[in-house]
């Protein structure tokens, strides 16, 4: 069993028009063995190019490492029972430049569960700025960590054909905030790419959309264009868009048509608001918002029979493998995209002064 834990915190807002300034992702693994041993390593770079290496010779020294070469990688694997020091994974992520300390909100192409295609992340909106596709996300705004998983026997050889599944994911945030439910996790293995939501604990597949009205500028209305006096419509769509003929004239009331974000509320927010006195307001028939879904762990989860072996229920749906030691070296691959959806509704200001924890539990089958 491999536990990798990730444990963050932030202080101030995380709206994305006033981003976190500290939040805190560490990664700590533990693994149990009896006759054989669960390894995960890190894969780092191209077997046999130390320039492509992002981790020294001393630092693996310091940490007790190895590094291996598989299926044309090299991987740097650790032997300790304690896992992988999240020291170890913040020098991966440092020098190859994504995330250490700090998550940013970012926004998902819109994508179905039927897409095996490639994760797309863009910047999050800026206030006037309603081409949101036009910028990729920069990568120190996620993690991405590229794992490998192997059984050893006592002899200290590979075994084949073992199946490693995620039996666990826990997020949870202090303070009774729900924060954690804007995590999400972009999972890719030799057979599929799939997006999970690790707070959900159902069975039922979720859906985040990524476009509408908001305010950004925080004036408690939604933005709108002061020349033109539009409002503006931020993210990714479908449909025309078409305006009133006469100005909304106040600003005492919420929005008259519900759920304008696919959110309601009595407290205003960024994706809850009013509109402007002096701004033509969108009429939301024309336009269907996009949509991002993605799995609760629920579906994720393996079921588990009397002794204890994890299989892939395909009756039910449940248990998605993460990967099967079945490459050429028995060696199981599989990477892990770490990110904060910022349409999530749970990203607003008053989102402020938490801390979050994430801690994914990986197992393999007892028998082949």
């Amino acid at each position: 069993m491999t536990t990798l834990g990730i444990i963050g915190s932030t202080a101030g807002t995380l709206a994305w028009y006033a981003y976190s300034r500290s939040t805190r992702v560490n990664f700590i693994g533990t693994s149990v063995a009896k006759s054989a041993l669960l390894n995960v390593g890190i894969v780092d770079g191209v077997a046999g190019d130390p320039t492509t290496f992002t981790i020294s010779d001393d630092f693996r020294t310091a940490y007790e490492l190895s590094r291996e070469e598989f299926d044309g990688k090299s991987i740097v694997f650790t032997h300790k029972t304690d896992g992988i020091d999240y020291r170890v994974i913040h020098e991966y992520l440092f020098h190859s430049g994504y995330a250490v300390n700090l998550l940013f909100p970012v926004t998902t192409q819109s994508r179905n569960l039927l897409n095996q295609g490639d994760l797309a992340l863009y910047e999050s909106p800026t206030h006037g700025v309603t081409n949101i596709t036009a910028h990729d996300a920069e990568i120190t705004h996620y993690v991405k960590l590229p794992l490998a998983f192997r059984m050893t026997d006592t002899n200290n050889e590979n075994i084949p054909g073992k199946s490693v599944w995620l039996t666990s994911a826990n997020a949870k945030a202090s303070g009774g905030k729900d924060i954690e439910q804007s995590l999400r996790l972009f999972i890719e293995n030799s057979q599929r790419k799939f997006l999970v939501k690790p707070s959900d604990k159902g069975t039922n597949v979720g859906r985040t959309y990524v476009g509408g009205l908001l305010d950004l500028d925080g004036d408690g209305t939604y933005d709108y264009n002061t020349s033109s006096g539009r409002e503006l419509y931020y993210g990714q769509k479908t449909g025309e868009e078409h305006y009133s003929d006469t100005r909304y004239g106040t600003k005492k009331e919420f929005a008259p048509y519900d759920n304008v974000n696919h959110v309601s509320n009595t407290i205003e927010s960024t994706f809850y608001s009013k509109h402007n006195e002096n701004a033509y307001c969108l009429d939301m028939s024309y336009i269907s918002p996009a949509y991002v879904e993605h799995y609760p762990f629920g579906l994720v989860m393996p079921d588990v029979d009397g002794d204890g072996n994890y299989f892939e229920n395909t009756e039910n749906g449940h248990g998605m493998m993460m990967c099967s030691t079945d490459s050429a070296d028995a060696v199981g691959y599989v990477t892990f995209t770490i990110f904060i959806e910022g349409w999530d509704h749970v990203v607003i200001d008053q989102a402020a002064n938490y801390s979050f924890n994430l801690s994914l539990k990986f197992e393999v089958n007892k028998e082949s």
